[in-house]
């Protein structure tokens, strides 16, 4: 055992599971090392054998542009030159927008409902996923995750705790030494009108947020003119994928390579929309561009829809049935899914909703 800096306040003692977790995401980082090794002795053979042709160039920014959307950034160092490193890392930061329309038709299969909650599997140009559709803006509330020292909770504990039915993940989450506990917000969280993390000074990153009559706000607010308009829940995250009706992604695919996906966005006549996608070959998925993402909320009617925190902690969530997760989340986490700061979740009634307490 490390011994404690004189002065400084010692650690709460971690439980056997926290122990257990520590053991896994050590195991995980030494996987995720070796396969980097891999990665770049296949990039190198790559590159040998001629890897630098126009075509050659074009697949190799596609993999580094998905390499860099994802914690393990750092690795898209390997296969690019600094120039190129450099104007991938500022089109993540300033989260270019996308193009216009929707591309290609959608194949809908096995769609089903239960009251006011709609769930469509969604299939098209190499990836799968889901779109829920809730038809009451009011079932739907931002909820804070038990944190225990730096850990988040689980999606599946989560919802039974406070009775929701649905949810997808929300925030993004500090994660200084990659052991993806999920416990700490990036910028704003705010629920039942209280802050429980600041405004994150960016303007990239927007704020998404419901009133209490189940209105959708999406933008640039302080949180003095979100309690003005009557905002109960918010927090943060970037790229708005639509504003007013109009896509915000007008130029190529938005940057953000190929990876599982969360979105949220609302239609016209109240109707939440959330988009989840399977990715990283998950499910016989690769992912999907921001782009891509965009054109389905298009093609389902949002008015405003903005990403949320994508990669493995992109999970739906639904009550009813076998199997509570239905997406196929990228993890190796023994439960299948990520711990999460919060998450946005779907209540069976707004009494039920009115009695979650942050």
């Amino acid at each position: 055992m490390k011994p404690t800096p004189a002065g400084a306040t010692p650690a709460p003692p971690r439980t056997r599971r926290q122990r257990r977790q520590v053991r896994r995401k050590r195991r995980l980082r030494r996987f995720l090392a070796a396969s980097g090794l891999t990665l770049l002795l296949f990039c190198g053979a790559l590159a040998a054998a001629g890897f630098v042709t126009p075509w050659g160039r074009q697949v190799r920014l596609s993999i580094a542009e998905t390499i860099i959307a994802t914690r393990h950034f750092y690795l898209a160092r390997y296969i690019t030159t600094s120039a190129e490193y450099a104007s991938l890392v500022k089109q993540l930061r300033d989260a270019p927008v996308l193009n216009t329309g929707v591309s290609g038709k959608i194949h809908v299969s096995g769609a089903f409902r239960d009251g006011p909650i709609q769930i469509i599997p969604v299939s098209q140009q190499g990836y799968n996923g889901w779109v829920m559709l809730v038809h009451d803006p009011r079932l739907v509330r931002l909820v804070r995750a038990r944190v225990s020292g730096s850990m988040g909770e689980y999606i599946t504990d989560m919802a039974p705790r406070v009775g929701a039915v649905a949810g997808v993940n929300a925030s993004g989450f500090e994660d200084p030494n990659g052991n993806g506990w999920g416990g700490i917000p990036v910028g704003l969280e705010m629920v039942d009108g209280h802050v429980f993390h600041p405004m994150k000074d960016d303007p990239s990153w927007a704020v998404v947020g419901f009133t209490r009559s189940g209105i959708m706000v999406m933008g640039h607010y302080t949180v003095d003119e979100l309690r003005a308009m009557g905002v109960r829940d918010a927090m943060q995250f970037h790229p708005e994928l639509v504003v007013d009706g109009k896509p915000m992604i007008t130029v190529g695919d938005g940057g953000w390579g190929h990876d599982p996906r969360t979105a949220i966005g609302q239609a016209a006549d109240g109707t939440v929309i959330f988009v989840v996608i399977n990715g990283r070959l998950h499910n016989g998925s690769i992912g999907a561009s921001q782009r891509q993402v965009m054109d389905l909320m298009l093609k389902y009617g949002a008015v405003n829809a903005c990403a949320m925190d994508g990669g493995s902690s992109s999970v739906l969530y639904y009550a009813y049935g076998k199997n509570r997760i239905l997406n196929s989340p990228s993890t190796i986490d023994p439960r299948g899914e990520r711990h999460l700061p919060d998450a946005w979740l779907v209540f069976p009634s707004e009494q039920a909703a009115d009695g979650y307490r942050a």
